[in-house]
């Protein structure tokens, strides 16, 4: 092959592949409604003062889960650790209500996360009532043809 031919064979190799790499990934048009319905699936979890039932409903139950939330000094990783984390959190509120607003949703094949602000109303057990606000990251895995969560990050809203 002579230098005009390496240099057009080059050419066409480079384009194709930048072509390539803006292909975006397959998304099925009724992933963002499912991801929001998720979202909005593990906020009213959150309501639910249970044995950690509703949780395992939305969460995937894989080794790779990872939980952080506004309180929390160490990440929770795995199903089982955040099983036994919802069971005993659970048991200090009354009251929990928690909304999201400020939502940002983006999915890309078979992940899709989301930032917002997390507003936060709960009754503690003995009695004393607070509102918070946190930025929070969720992460949802499309696991067997549904979005589970697979990561949730809530940190206090500075102020």
């Amino acid at each position: 092959m002579n230098v005009k031919g390496v240099c057009g064979f080059l050419a066409l190799s480079t384009l194709g592949v930048g072509v390539l790499a803006g292909i975006p990934s397959v998304v099925n048009a009724a992933d963002p409604d499912d991801v929001a319905a998720a979202s909005r699936g593990f906020y009213e979890a959150l309501t639910t003062l249970d044995d950690g039932s509703a949780m395992a409903e939305i969460w995937a139950q894989t080794p790779y889960v990872t939980f952080i939330g506004p309180r929390s000094k160490a990440p929770i990783v795995g199903w089982d650790a955040q099983a036994t984390y919802w069971m005993n959190a659970n048991k200090m509120f009354s009251k929990r209500d928690v909304t999201l607003s400020d939502q940002h949703l983006h999915v890309d094949g078979n992940l899709a996360w989301e930032v917002g602000t997390e507003t936060a109303d709960v009754e503690l057990t003995d009695g004393s009532i607070r509102t918070t606000s946190n930025l929070v990251t969720n992460v949802y895995e499309k696991l067997g043809g549904h979005w589970l969560m697979v990561s949730h990050h809530a940190q206090p809203t500075p102020k």
